[in-house]
């Protein structure tokens, strides 16, 4: 397998891999998606405000860095949870438009791409804010998770222009938002080949494994 695919397998939250030089997949297989069987439902935030009035208590009135990291993390976390209702709204709103208004279709679908990103970054802080206050190391039981969910969002989103370390240029595509799964179609340039490869995350997956990491830590507050 290519040196540079096999490290976006070990790295990030690739799910499947298609050769199109070879015309094979070379990693993962078909599979339902989270959009096709179970999309579920996000937590409900207000759960979560007994748990933050315990945290906030102890620190008084006194600011500390310590607290203000909490507040980063409780503002983080709300971004990361809009992030992702925000894409499930538009996501649904332009499969619906599919055989309406064209240019509506698309202007959802960009808005739901702007969700994805979102989600990632915003998710890709709370981990990192939960290292930094220790709530999470490398003997959490989901940190391999953790990390491929940090660098899905490094090398598949923010720097996949220049990804570190590898050969290649990494294109999501925001079209394929617009279909009836949660698979996000991701194009692999390598050096005078263009899309080389397509590769595919399911964002709904990696949502709702992190929205639940997160939940479960913020309970214990």
């Amino acid at each position: 397998m290519d040196s540079d695919i096999q490290q976006l397998i070990d790295l990030t939250t690739i799910i499947k891999v298609d050769d199109n030089v070879s015309h094979q997949t070379i990693f993962g297989d078909e599979f339902i998606s989270r959009f096709q069987k179970d999309q579920g439902q996000q937590v409900n935030l207000s759960d979560f405000e007994n748990n933050w009035k315990n945290k906030w208590k102890p620190f008084g009135n006194h600011w500390s860095e310590e607290r203000q990291n909490y507040r980063f993390l409780y503002d983080s976390f709300k971004l990361f949870y809009f992030s992702f209702e925000q894409l499930r709204f538009n996501k649904a709103a332009s499969i619906n438009e599919t055989f309406g208004n064209k240019l509506k279709m698309l202007h959802l679908n960009e808005l739901t791409g702007v969700g994805l990103y979102g989600m990632y970054h915003h998710g890709k802080k709370c981990i990192d804010l939960l290292k930094v206050l220790q709530l999470i190391d490398e003997n959490h039981n989901d940190w391999e998770f953790l990390r491929k969910f940090s660098e899905t969002r490094n090398k598949l989103i923010e720097h996949n222009y220049n990804p570190s370390g590898l050969d290649l240029q990494i294109d999501p595509s925001i079209w394929s938002l617009a279909s009836t799964n949660s698979r996000l179609e991701i194009h692999i340039h390598k050096p005078n080949i263009e899309r080389a490869f397509d590769v595919y995350v399911d964002y709904y997956e990696d949502y709702y494994k992190l929205e639940k990491i997160i939940a479960e830590i913020i309970k214990t507050f």
